[in-house]
């Protein structure tokens, strides 16, 4: 009993003095990020594909860790945010802490900032509501993607896609989609014994099953013991459009893809 009395007021000195220092450290960084330049993004570029893709996604588009490609982040989005939430990780989380310097950190932090702008600072040469008809019709785009809530849950949510992502990538995911696909958007085809076949994102695996949701949005649920073959990544759900869609309607829906910039 007495070895408790006298913990209880040594944990609390503690956690005061962690609160204390910790709160001391963030005062002293600075307002503004000194290595959010050209330079800088770029080498930020370069240490968020060694330090933060395997959670984040290549691009920042998420998967095992969280979408870094809304601009809006849980934490706060500021330079000191944002450089306190890599440095130091997230308590509770799969978020570590990043072993890297603190310039390396602030290099880090200013290219994650750019991650949600990036279709911002781009004009497209198509035209919008011609690209909106071709996605609703032609593209059967909505089958597979949602738009403010409507559409399919097959691919990623197209809300703000305007927004995180460059007119350049925008055509590459239509003409050459399996050239960068998010982890929780990979494809599997299963094939049973009986011949069967099955085509979805894998939602989760184990050693005896697979499940997966379809192109109509259904969950499957597979025995292992009951399948022939399982194949990954291929063939992709995505279908590539440079074989179905003319230049000037590719040009078209990159344009309404690029108006897609969610609540700014």
């Amino acid at each position: 009993m007495r070895y408790d009395l006298e913990a209880k007021p040594r944990m609390r000195f503690l956690l005061r003095f962690a609160l204390t220092f910790t709160a001391a450290l963030t005062c002293a960084w600075p307002q503004q990020n000194t290595f959010d330049t050209p330079e800088g993004r770029q080498e930020g570029a370069s240490l968020f594909q060694t330090h933060c893709a395997y959670c984040h996604g290549a691009q920042g588009e998420g998967g095992r860790g969280a979408d870094l490609t809304s601009g809006v982040y849980k934490h706060g989005g500021s330079d000191r945010e944002l450089y306190a939430t890599i440095r130091n990780g997230i308590p509770g989380t799969e978020m570590p802490t990043v072993r890297a310097t603190d310039d390396e950190v602030w290099k880090i932090t200013a290219f994650v900032k750019t991650l949600g702008a990036v279709g911002l600072r781009e004009t497209a040469t198509g035209d919008p509501a011609s690209g909106k008809a071709i996605y609703a019709g032609k593209g059967r785009c909505a089958t597979c993607h949602s738009i403010n809530g409507e559409g399919g849950y097959v691919g990623p949510d197209l809300t703000s896609v305007g927004r995180s992502r460059s007119l350049a990538y925008l055509m590459s995911s239509l003409v050459t989609p399996e050239a960068d696909i998010a982890v929780t958007y990979r494809a599997v085809e299963v094939i049973t014994k009986s011949g069967k076949t099955a085509r979805g994102i894998r939602l989760n695996e184990d050693d005896l099953s697979i499940q997966l949701r379809d192109s109509e949005a259904n969950l499957r649920s597979f025995l292992k013991e009951d399948l022939k073959e399982i194949r990954r990544d291929k063939p992709a759900l995505m279908p590539a459009y440079g074989t179905t869609l003319s230049r000037k309607e590719l040009d078209d829906v990159v344009a309404y893809l690029n108006s897609l910039r969610g609540a700014l």
